[in-house]
């Protein structure tokens, strides 16, 4: 043994790290990752969509028309239709969809539970039912398009281009900095040593150097669109042909926009 050595580097390290619960970063992992799964899953199985800006349209219009409509055979018609084409995704969309909606549904019940109470059940189900249907439909679009599609088709509606810059860098970016932060919580794991009681510390460490990664990532993409010219406008999609998927979609729509006026109607005539 080196005579030149401190005497403590000498002695013997016997040290064991107390244990300590990991639950944590898993659940903080967890989130994340369901967050990102939900922006980057697809499900096109089977299904037969038309062109992403068709689509887009039906299915806002369904969801505007099933507002306004006073008569709950709409909905329930649109319901059906909805609930066939959720047939066609895998198990894992279809069980996603399903559950997204009864969520949403049984958040509107919870909020209108007063109304209930105050002896108007019957709107409590009505306005229910309307979410139930309208998060599905809408579900059914985000599991069948990609994103960059769905945005894309929102200049052929003459949607602002500053609308559309800023819903497509934000989730572009949630996924970026999902990313960063799974990272991050990777290496927190693999340099946990004993136990910390202030788990509260990290957490608000890993959403400091998220937002300062944010900012970086910000600058740097700022100065990639001015070295490409981009001046905040988007190109409207070159015109093409309507498709046969296309015809048969707006052909369905047309017949639903019927029937919610012959609806209607009947309603009028019946009051």
């Amino acid at each position: 043994m080196d005579p030149n050595l401190p005497v403590w580097m000498t002695e013997p390290e016997d040290y064991t790290a107390s244990k300590d619960s990991d639950g944590f970063l898993t659940r903080s992992t967890l989130s994340v990752l369901s967050v990102l799964r939900k922006i980057r899953e697809t499900s096109n199985k089977g299904l037969l969509w038309a062109s992403p800006a068709t689509m887009v349209a039906t299915v806002l219009v369904l969801i505007v028309l099933m507002a306004v409509s006073r008569n709950m055979l709409f909905s329930y018609v649109v319901l059906a239709e909805a609930l066939l084409a959720s047939l066609f995704l895998c198990s894992k969309a279809l069980a996603r969809s399903v559950k997204t909606s009864l969520s949403a549904m049984a958040l509107s019940l919870l909020l209108l539970l007063p109304a209930a109470l105050s002896g108007a059940p019957r709107t409590m189900l009505t306005v229910s039912i309307k979410v139930f249907v309208s998060v599905l439909l809408l579900d059914l679009v985000s599991l069948t398009l990609p994103f960059n599609k769905i945005t894309g088709s929102l200049k052929s509606f003459r949607v602002p281009d500053l609308f559309i810059f800023t819903l497509d860098i934000t989730l572009k970016y949630i996924v970026l900095l999902g990313d960063v932060c799974l990272n991050m919580l990777d290496a927190l794991r693999l340099r946990s040593v004993g136990k910390n009681r202030e788990k509260g510390k990290a957490l608000s460490g890993v959403l400091g150097v998220t937002f300062l990664k944010s900012r970086e990532m910000a600058d740097e993409m700022y100065g990639a669109m001015v070295c490409r010219g981009f001046e905040g406008e988007y190109e409207r999609p070159r015109e093409r042909s309507v498709g046969w998927k296309d015809a048969v979609t707006l052909l369905f729509l047309a017949g639903m926009i019927a029937f919610f006026v012959y609806t209607q109607r009947a309603i009028m005539a019946g009051g």
